[in-house]
């Protein structure tokens, strides 16, 4: 009996001491290797993923790039559509003229032969009455006779645009226009085909008119007509003077760019 109640304290004893041990800590796998290397591939991810973003920005960028060359073509060929018919144009204007001229001969001298029997004097008086009167000349119709030569510049007049500014250099030989009148008849004349009264008008606006706006970019284009016709030397010595009169123009950059072609 003393020994069954010795076991039964002893028991007690053992179930007491086993609920007030500590219990072993909970383990957090995510520190440990499976954590590290979910994290190393994260960030061995991240390069790829900044490399797509850059392929579909460059992607994007090229699709615009493409858009812009379809434009361009299109503007290209309509220019070259317009050039075509402004030469059609020109063509059908100058035979025109060459008819108009042949039948006002006719007329004139059909005129001529009917005046012979008017006296002398009446024939004096009637070809001094169909004089026309001297236009009063002013710096507003300077204006307004300079807006119509370069008008018809604009609307692709260009027989009409040629007798204007010659007209308008007539009555305005030192006038306030006078050497945009000269570079816009010079540049008429390079559109027409009509090279040498375009290289004796961009030189006149250099020679007659140094300190103008428009004479370095007359130098330019003059040199730019002598490198067409291989005349290089020529060329190559107005790019140059260009450079050294007019340094600070946008023309002596260009003509430094002509310059750095020819000596390649």
């Amino acid at each position: 009996m003393k020994k069954l109640s010795l076991i039964l304290v002893l028991s007690a004893v053992g179930i007491v001491q086993a609920e007030t041990r500590p219990l072993p800590p909970i383990i957090n796998n995510s520190t440990y290797a499976s954590g590290a290397a979910y994290s190393s591939r994260a960030t061995s991810n991240q390069p790829m993923l900044e490399m797509l973003g850059c392929v579909e920005r460059l992607q994007t960028e090229l699709q615009e790039l493409r858009g812009l060359v379809e434009q361009q073509n299109y503007e290209i060929t309509h220019l070259k559509q317009r050039q075509n018919n402004i030469y059609a144009d020109i063509d059908a204007r100058l035979q025109r003229i060459e008819m108009g001229r042949s039948a006002t001969t006719t007329n004139s001298q059909r005129s001529t032969q009917g005046n012979l029997a008017i006296p002398a004097a009446q024939r004096k008086a009637a070809i001094e009455a169909a004089k026309p009167k001297p236009k009063v000349k002013t710096t507003a119709t300077e204006k307004a006779d300079f807006d119509k030569a370069f008008a018809s510049v604009k609307n692709s007049h260009y027989q009409q645009a040629i007798k204007l500014f010659k007209a308008f250099l007539q009555d305005y030989p030192a006038g306030k226009y006078t050497d945009n009148a000269t570079f816009w008849l010079a540049s008429v004349y390079s559109v027409v085909k009509d090279k040498a009264a375009a290289k004796k008008n961009f030189a006149a606006v250099f020679t007659q008119f140094p300190k103008s706006e428009k004479a370095a970019t007359a130098m330019l284009k003059l040199a730019d007509i002598y490198l067409a016709e291989n005349n290089t030397a020529q060329a190559k010595q107005l790019y140059t003077r260009i450079s050294t009169d007019y340094p600070s123009s946008t023309s002596a950059h260009m003509a430094e760019k002509k310059l750095q072609s020819m000596r390649q």
